[in-house]
């Protein structure tokens, strides 16, 4: 969700425009403000200062917003440089939006300002008249005086007549409208061939003249290879192990746990005397996944067996014979085969291993490419996709209906924006003769089918498309208009923002 907030221009224009009118939301919904006792100019844009206590004003804001949107997933220290930059981008964005009011000769009369305040509900008293000492106090506790709060209020004020102007210059025509409904609520179904590197495609053997070629002119590939897989070759140590298990039910008494501890002592006399562990762990053992195999485990790591059976396992040398191990499955004896040590294995050692492994890879993509190609060449020569696949008796996928996205999710194969904006422009049947890569693999598509909306549908969206786009294209251009002014300023040296000051004093 953090991501969302912080994508686009959209949610720039939306930081700037929420701040020009945050000072009572600040007031009436945080309860206590934020005072600072620093006079050092956090932000300054041309004539206009805003210092710490006007910073930290303004960050509270931010902050209930993005504890509002985030919920659970708000995260102070996370968040700590990302609100001082909004904070700071707000006071820069509403000082330049003022500056550009006045030099078009906008102004904010006296009595603006007073019907401003005067609409706001917190400073009205039960009987709902204007309660001027409430005021008073809150302008000295915030801004410091009502001196203060009274040229901020005027700031404000002179943005907002600011941003309505912009405002004025976007239109948004009913026929605008009606096709971008039409776009977005168009559904189509596809079908998709998605080719995986094991799809229909089998390695060639690889030879060892190929892997001294590649070593010798490759070799940094095999070195990157083993950089980024290097957990594979960092062996743990491990050891290989047979048991015999001799079983013992939950509910058994002191007298058949003695009578199984007895039975295990008496195999391990056994064993000790020179019988084969294997003949004796197939006719005894009691474990049925080890049991055919003459109690063998394998080769196993710590934290693979329960603890008491582990413990002991990772103690015993190689042959030794371990005495009975209670567990919670009953006895065991344990024999350990082999003991191998934790080790990282030097690149030296599995580079003809790596060498391989990508040679192998390498076939596999170029008869997977030619198998696509194959593909794409019956398309262009007259036959479907559908076709095609099916006579080289590879999988079509087929989804349902489905809109466009802005990530290029197709339920099935995954996130392709080309592929997904290629199959909307395509007729019903056809088939698109590209090659798409998703993610590891390669896709191509075939439109089935599409339709449109109905004009019902368009006319009872309609106005409320209107509006979206008409937002969209204020936030725009509103966005585009004050970054351009703020650049200017930022050469100019008129833009100064200070956070040095702001995180000095935490």
């Amino acid at each position: 969700m953090l991501d969302v907030l912080r994508k686009g221009q959209r949610w720039v224009t939306a930081v700037f425009v929420v701040g020009i009118g945050g000072a009572m939301v600040f007031f009436i919904g945080l309860g206590g403000p934020l005072r600072g006792g620093s006079t050092r100019a956090v932000v300054q844009v041309g004539p206009h200062q805003f210092g710490l206590r006007a910073f930290e004003r303004i960050r509270a804001q931010r902050e209930s917003a993005y504890q509002e949107a985030l919920g659970d997933e708000y995260d102070a220290q996370a968040l700590r440089n990302t609100l001082d930059d909004a904070a700071a981008r707000t006071l820069v964005d509403r000082a330049i939006l003022a500056l550009e009011a006045e030099a078009l000769g906008l102004t904010v009369a006296r009595k603006e300002i007073e019907r401003s305040v005067l609409a706001w509900g917190s400073f009205r008293d039960e009987g709902g008249r204007f309660d001027r000492q409430a005021y008073e106090n809150w302008a000295e506790y915030e801004y410091g005086n009502e001196r203060n709060f009274l040229s901020d209020q005027r700031l404000i004020l002179l943005a907002s007549k600011m941003l309505r102007l912009l405002d004025g210059y976007s239109r948004v025509s009913r026929a605008e409208a009606q096709q971008a409904l039409r776009r977005r609520l168009m559904e189509i179904r596809i079908a998709f061939v998605l080719l995986e590197l094991d799809d229909g495609v089998e390695a060639s053997e690889i030879d060892e003249e190929q892997v001294g070629e590649f070593l010798e002119n490759r070799e940094a590939e095999a070195r990157a290879l083993y950089r980024e897989h290097s957990d594979r070759y960092d062996v743990p140590e491990r050891v290989h192990a047979r048991h015999i298990l001799l079983k013992i039910e939950p509910e058994a008494d002191a007298e058949r746990e003695q009578e199984v501890r007895a039975a295990a002592e008496a195999l391990l006399e056994e064993l000790r005397e020179g019988a084969d562990f294997a003949e004796v762990a197939e006719r005894e053992s009691q474990d049925p996944g080890s049991r055919q195999r003459g109690g063998d485990l394998g080769e196993f790591e710590r934290g693979r067996m329960v603890p008491a059976f582990e413990e002991v396992a990772f103690r015993l040398e190689p042959g030794q014979l371990s005495e009975p191990v209670r567990t919670e499955f009953g006895f065991h004896i344990v024999r350990i085969e082999e003991h191998r040590p934790a080790e990282l294995r030097p690149f030296d050692s599995v580079r003809e291993e790596l060498a391989r492994e990508v040679l192998a890879t390498d076939a596999v993509r170029a008869a997977r490419g030619a198998l696509a190609n194959a593909l794409v060449d019956e398309v262009r020569g007259g036959r479907s996709l559908e076709e095609a696949a099916r006579a080289r008796h590879l999988t079509l996928e087929r989804t349902g209906w489905i809109r466009r996205r802005p990530d290029g999710f197709v339920p099935g194969l995954g996130a392709s924006q080309e592929l997904l904006a290629t199959a909307f422009v395509l007729s019903g049947g056809e088939s698109s003769d590209r090659i798409f890569e998703v993610g590891e693999k390669l896709a191509l598509v075939q439109l089935v089918e599409s339709r449109e909306p109905d004009n019902q549908t368009i006319e009872a969206l309609l106005e409320a498309e209107h509006e979206r786009l008409l937002s969209e294209k204020r936030d725009t251009q509103r966005g585009a208009w004050v970054e351009a002014r703020r650049s200017k300023l930022v050469e100019s040296g008129e833009l100064i923002v200070n956070l040095a000051a702001v995180r000095g004093t935490r």
